[in-house]
């Protein structure tokens, strides 16, 4: 296996009536995208907006010296017959104590942490490397990863910016460029596994998968696998899957087991929308199945708490969204999309990270650097 050089661097109702109605809505909010599923990538054209970035100069300190005062002393003359006068007790003065001030753990973005964004742990990243290996002795491609979702994927708005400089500015995470870099041309592309409308039983049924790339027999990942050849699937499910959250984590229990047995690191990550209402049962059993399989968990609904309706534009469905990716822009860091596709960056980057502790490990030449 190559190295990896860091250093450039988730219920039926009573009645079918209301249920129905839901359906419609969510047909009709799916549909607002244009388009059919292509592996072609989309074509974005979006108005730049600059800001300027404002850089704040902290106060420089002044000390101020207080002079030390002379001590003078004047002769005394020695009186003739001494008198004995006992010295006082020394009073201890406490020492002060010095309350050491805990180093701030630093934030990501909007007071999140990485542990908030991105589940891993130790034994989750032991997996991942595994995957990983398993991966490329098939012949994966590290430089690739997939979009498996729904309408919510199926958009300019998701992900693919970062294929397009001037669709996008970094400002205090320039140093994720390399992430982007490496994985060039993924970022744009739709690929076969998204796909309007899906719930997570489509996905691996061949008659729901697209004729016009894939074989009669291939559902749709399959598909997607065999044209892209990724090494990391990201997988956003669980919108319309409305029946029960047993069948949706049964569903994507197989998902999961078909990428890892293709060498390919699934991904699960949480919604941002409440079709389950206060429940939240699908996003509770994405949860438990990725603590279950030990798969890394992009937990999106923690960041789309920090946000003005949850992330979402009024039909309650699909995100809210900028005209660019500004991360120098305070109102970027109030829109769904953008925030959904900046936490993406920091967990492909703790995944390459994960997988480039496995390569130290490695004996052998081969090294990949992040961006070539």
């Amino acid at each position: 296996m190559k190295r990896i050089d860091l250093s450039g661097l988730l219920r039926p109702g009573r009645s079918w009536f209301p249920w129905f109605c839901l359906t419609a809505v969510l047909f009709t909010a799916c549909n607002t995208t244009t388009g059919s599923p292509t592996a072609v990538p989309p074509t974005i054209i979006i108005a730049v907006v600059n800001s300027p970035t404002h850089t704040a100069v902290p106060p420089t300190a002044t000390v101020t010296h207080t002079p030390t005062p002379t001590s003078t002393s004047t002769p005394t003359a020695v009186p003739p017959t001494p008198t004995l006068t006992p010295t006082p007790p020394h009073l201890l003065t406490p020492t002060p104590v010095h309350l050491l001030t805990p180093t701030p753990i630093p934030t990501l973005v909007n007071g999140l942490i990485l542990e908030d964004i991105l589940i891993m742990d130790e034994a989750t990243r032991q997996h991942v490397r595994a995957i990983y290996q398993q991966g490329q002795a098939l012949g994966r491609n590290p430089h690739a990863f997939s979009k498996l979702g729904d309408s919510g994927a199926m958009t300019g708005y998701y992900l693919t910016r970062f294929d397009y400089p001037p669709h996008y500015t970094l400002g205090d995470y320039a140093y994720l460029q390399p992430v982007i870099t490496h994985f060039r041309k993924s970022f744009q592309r739709y690929g076969v596994a998204v796909v309007i409308g899906i719930s997570s039983w489509h996905v691996l049924d061949p008659a729901r998968n697209n004729p016009a790339w894939c074989t009669p027999e291939e559902h749709m990942l399959a598909c997607e696998i065999r044209l892209h050849n990724p090494s990391i699937l990201l997988i956003r499910l669980g919108t319309n899957d409305q029946s029960s959250a047993a069948v949706l984590q049964r569903n994507l229990r197989r998902i999961v087991t078909f990428a890892i047995e293709k060498g390919v690191v699934p991904v699960l990550a949480t919604k941002a929308d409440r079709f389950e209402l206060e429940y939240d049962s699908n996003n509770a059993a994405i949860r438990e199945l990725a603590a279950e399989m030990h798969i890394p968990l992009w937990d999106f609904d923690r960041v789309a708490a920090t946000l003005p309706n949850h992330g979402l534009l009024p039909d309650q469905v699909h995100l809210s969204h900028s005209d660019r990716n500004d991360y120098t822009d305070p109102a970027t860091f109030t829109k769904g999309y953008p925030m959904n596709d900046l936490t993406a960056l920091f967990v492909l980057q703790e995944i390459l990270a994960v997988i480039a502790a496995e390569g130290d490990s490695m004996e052998g030449d081969g090294r990949l650097e992040i961006g070539d």
